[in-house]
């Protein structure tokens, strides 16, 4: 009999994540032997976890504090990885871990589906952890021009500083930036959404034919979707780049193409379901 090989998704929090259903919904409908489970690490705790994680899974998704993090981690890395200095896949080979990042090329993924036909030249990213620093990545290597912005503008310059040809934006020009481009994506979790104190300035203007893209994808309407889209902009869901990503995933822990119109379904179903709230 084959034994089930394990997944985890580590981070803080990872409670109410849709990739268990996903990714469970794509080992089910291929018949492989693997089973993904959610493994809570508290921040600043991953290095400390790392060889007992090694010790019982065959791989990992990496989710927020830890991208950075797990970066210095692994043995090798992926391509994609040294491009923007965060992980978040892990697969665990004979003496060594490998890492790499799919969250670039599943947000690239993830756009084309929802804005195919937009012109792609500039392109203002928020955030400044490790998610943001793999669109800000992918984008560069698209050809678009990109600037980053975050309330912790040393974060911001800091991504500046270590991927090539990528700006800082400081808060005074952060309409002039949007002015210009022709894509916003957000990388802020949900957790800094707060009504009194909006990631984004809310005398920041959002105007067609600006493309938005938000990252959070619980709920599926945020409310910096919900503001573009009353602004009459295009709006990409963050569900969409979940289901790329981990679909990129799937096949650098099975070496098999992932099913991803299935994977696509089981996370709109799991979506629907609200998470039990203590």
């Amino acid at each position: 009999m084959t034994s089930t090989r394990r997944i985890a998704l580590v981070g803080d929090p990872v409670v109410g994540s849709v990739s268990p259903a996903m990714q469970n919904a794509a080992f089910g409908a291929m018949a492989l032997p693997f089973e993904y489970v959610l493994h809570p690490v508290p921040r600043g705790e991953l290095a400390a976890a790392f060889p007992g994680l090694r010790e019982r899974y065959a791989g990992l998704n990496v989710t927020t504090p830890h991208k950075e993090a797990a970066r210095g981690l692994v043995a090798s890395l992926g391509e994609a990885a040294r491009a923007c200095g965060s992980v978040n896949t892990v697969v665990f080979r004979p003496g060594e871990a490998v890492g790499d990042s799919t969250d670039g090329a599943g947000f690239i993924r993830a756009l084309r589906r929802g804005a195919a036909r937009r012109a792609l030249r500039r392109a203002l990213v928020l955030g400044a952890g490790g998610a943001a620093r793999a669109i800000a990545a992918a984008l560069m290597a698209e050809g678009a021009d990109v600037c980053v912005w975050a309330r912790d503008g040393a974060a911001a310059r800091a991504i500046a500083r270590d991927i090539a040809g990528v700006w800082a934006v400081s808060g005074g020009g952060l309409d002039d930036e949007l002015r210009r481009a022709d894509l916003l994506a957000s990388a802020i979790p949900a957790s800094a959404w707060s009504g009194d104190q909006p990631p984004l300035p809310p005398d920041v203007e959002l105007r067609p034919p600006l493309t938005v893209f938000d990252l959070v994808y619980r709920p599926r309407r945020t409310p910096l979707l919900d503001r573009a889209g009353r602004a009459g902009c295009v709006t990409v869901e963050g569900i969409e780049m979940l289901i790329e990503q981990g679909a990129l995933s799937f096949s650098m822990w099975t070496g098999q193409a992932a099913p991803v119109e299935v994977m696509r379904q089981a996370a709109y179903e799991a979506l629907a379901i609200e998470p039990v709230r203590a």
